[in-house]
């Protein structure tokens, strides 16, 4: 019996060492790999200053590969223990020997299959920054909620897909290979003397390593598990973002898709107001619990002022959301790298801001937001893809418009299908929904009507062609949200446009993450689509419109192909706010003033409408009150300085502005970063019990 015993001990060794022969390779891996993306995507200027904490990034990395290297792990070691425990009695012999004899055949396909998708999301991840300046997250999910096959069409044209598919293909095929060899290498077991260990031993020893396989997984000792938030080892968000790998983001973007829907006062619960909305509304709102209405969305209820140019003229007021319309972009603009083009005499002439922030890094995020005129909350999924999506909001701007007499149109240069963002227009009380095909057949007498299309839908041209013609011809107030396409990847233009050369300034390109040919594409993009809406804010002043129509500009939200440090928060979120105004109400804002997409629509209110009654949670631009911008990163910034902003206060992140808003640096928490962060708190708690109410009451 000893020595069958000694047989199964050395048969568990063996397996054993080969497991952690196949785990040792994959932390080598892991450490290649994420060299690569520190190579890829990391700043040699900003790094230089950060070279331990790039070490600590490694080290830190290399624990959170073996997580997922001893969850994959745990199956075999499980049946290794079962076995160990088993081989103490003589009636299991036979199976054992057929268990040991056939285990190689479970474990050579078993750890290609887990490895292999432990690598095709480790790629995924690698593209997925590129895009996002993030590793996975929910904003993943959107490959099967938008529109999958203009993604496709996306990918394939701007990533080597064949050599990528055949680069895994081949991976694949050596992972087989040298898993085979690692298992079949010496059928002998190796010659232990292990005829004295006793069964007991034996099966505590079993134990043991399954049990410090468990330790590993969990990934630490202490009181709570390695998580993401062990990744803030310093000041550089980049190096922060290194340590994580593609895997357990991905676990935790799908545990984050999940809780996404567990509750409707996420946001209260997660920022301290536990069940207590009224102490939210008292927060933001700045006045005594007791203070705060019965009903507290009575606080949310303004009424424009006495407007007589307004009454008189009633102007059509078009919103006009452009697809990747950044701010941080434009401070590079210059002769031999004109981003902008005619579009600069237009900022100069009127109403320009670029301290804005859009609601989210999503079209769908920030589009659904305009259309109840909110900010989105941190903790929640988008609109569209929620239980909201059949809920009207007393907020939406389609209905505010036309309880005033005006027809309410939502117009998107695509597929209006797209996330059913359709059925949340309609049901937010707009009278139609017009896309792709209504765009096309309305010029279709108009200079040849649409001659090419691209992969997202109608070129931005068309798309203004189509405007200018429906609000020049319609005979009753209209009020038009509008989202272009064309600025989009795959990056396609119109085969008659002529682009510019471009010479992109040194700094910048120093800086460039992305490949520099897909980087000039997006420049040419972004310069078409600044250039054709210039020709219609040409044509606009220069014909009867100029006096009848209030226009609001901005972008759903910005891209990323250079690392944003967290000097940059701002920048990173930041999209422009263009505004014109009929010269008889013509005013401007300072340059330096903040905002929000929220704020958009109850300063088109107070613009376009008379002693009117409109529901918002957001401000006027022109109005007293202090000015902030905020979004769904946990960010909110105003003239002093910005806060990011944490469950726990103590754990907010404070910052103060350097040079003229251009970088933010860490400051210990002053009373304007307690004032922000506590703003910031409430309103994510009134928004909850604001979307729980509507959601209520129909």
């Amino acid at each position: 019996m000893e020595k069958s015993r000694a047989r199964w001990l050395n048969a568990f060794w063996l397996y054993l060492k080969r497991i952690l022969i196949i785990n040792a390779v994959f932390i080598g891996i892991g450490f290649l790999w994420r060299w690569a993306f520190l190579s890829f995507y990391g700043s040699s200027q900003d790094l230089q200053l950060y070279k331990s904490d790039i070490l600590h990034a490694f080290v830190l990395g290399a624990r959170f590969d073996s997580t997922i290297l001893f969850y994959i792990n745990a199956i075999p070691l499980l049946i290794l223990f079962l076995l160990s425990f088993f081989s103490g009695f003589k009636i299991c012999e036979k199976i054992l020997e057929l268990v040991y004899g056939r285990f190689t055949k479970f474990l050579v396909p078993y750890y290609t299959v887990f490895l292999f998708l432990v690598t095709f999301i480790s790629a995924v991840d690698f593209g997925f920054y590129s895009f996002y300046q993030d590793r996975i997250n929910v904003l993943i999910f959107g490959f099967f909620e938008d529109d999958t096959t203009a993604l496709v069409k996306t990918i394939w044209r701007n990533y080597p897909i064949i050599w990528i598919f055949l680069g895994l293909t081949l991976f694949t095929w050596l992972l087989w290979k040298g898993l085979k060899l690692n298992f079949t290498q010496g059928k002998e077991w190796l010659p232990l003397r292990s005829e004295k260990i006793s069964y007991p031993v034996f099966v505590l020893f079993a134990l043991a390593v399954f049990f410090v396989n468990g330790v590993g997984a969990r990934g630490s000792v202490s009181l709570f598990p390695l998580s993401e938030m062990d990744t803030g080892i310093s000041k550089n968000i980049f190096i922060n973002h290194l340590c994580f790998n593609g895997t357990r983001a991905f676990t935790r973007a799908i545990e984050l898709k999940s809780q996404s829907n567990s509750r409707w006062d996420s946001n209260l619960q997660h920022f301290g107001y536990g069940e207590n909305y009224r102490q939210a509304f008292a927060d933001f709102y700045q006045i005594p619990e007791a203070q705060v209405p019965a009903d507290p969305l009575e606080l949310l209820k303004h009424t424009t002022a006495k407007n007589e140019w307004a009454e008189k003229t009633k102007p059509h007021v078009l919103v006009l959301v452009m697809e990747s319309l950044g701010s941080y972009w434009l401070q590079y603009d210059k002769p031999e790298f004109d981003l902008v083009g005619d579009l600069k005499k237009h900022f100069n002439q009127d109403t320009y801001i670029t301290n804005f922030l859009s609601s989210t890094n999503a079209t769908i995020g920030s589009l659904s937001c305009l259309m109840i005129g909110s900010p989105q909350r941190p903790i929640s999924e988008f609109l569209t893809e929620s239980g909201y999506l059949q809920v009207p909001f007393r907020s939406s701007p389609a209905r505010t418009f036309k309880n005033s007499g005006y027809k309410a149109r939502f117009v998107y240069g695509g597929n209006p299908g797209w996330r059913e963002v359709n059925k949340f227009a309609l049901r937010q009380g707009f009278d139609s929904v017009e896309g792709e095909t209504e765009i096309s057949e309305g010029i279709s007498n108009v200079a040849g009507g649409v001659k090419e299309r691209h992969d997202w839908g109608i070129y931005d041209e068309d798309l203004f062609s189509y405007l200018y013609k429906t609000l020049d011809e319609a005979k009753t107030p209209q009020f038009v949200l509008t989202m272009t396409t064309t600025n989009h990847p795959p990056y396609q233009l119109p085969s008659t446009y002529q682009s510019p050369d471009f010479k992109v300034p040194a700094e910048l390109e120093s800086r460039l993450i992305a490949d520099k040919n897909l980087a000039q594409n997006r420049f040419r993009t972004y310069r078409y689509s600044t250039q054709k809406l210039a020709q219609f804010l040409d044509r606009v002043k220069n014909s009867p419109l100029k006096d009848k129509l209030i226009i609001a500009v901005t972008g759903d939200h910005t891209f990323w192909i250079v690392n944003f440090g967290e000097d940059e928060m701002l920048q990173k979120g930041s999209v422009p706010l263009y505004l014109y105004m009929p010269q008889a109400i013509r005013k401007k804002l300072a340059p330096n003033s903040f905002g929000s997409h929220a704020d958009i629509l109850p300063t088109l209110y107070n613009l376009a409408l008379s002693e009117k009654p409109y529901y918002s949670i957001a401000r006027d631009l022109f109005s007293k009150t202090p000015d902030y911008a905020v979004n769904a990163s946990n960010l909110i910034a105003n003239q002093e300085g910005a806060v990011l902003v944490a469950a726990q206060s103590k754990d907010d992140h404070g910052l103060k502005w350097e040079g003229h808003f251009e970088r933010l640096a860490p400051v210990d928490t002053t009373e304007n970063q307690k004032q922000l962060s506590v703003k910031y708190k409430s309103l994510m708690g009134i928004l909850d019990y604001y979307f729980m109410k509507e959601k209520q009451e129909h």
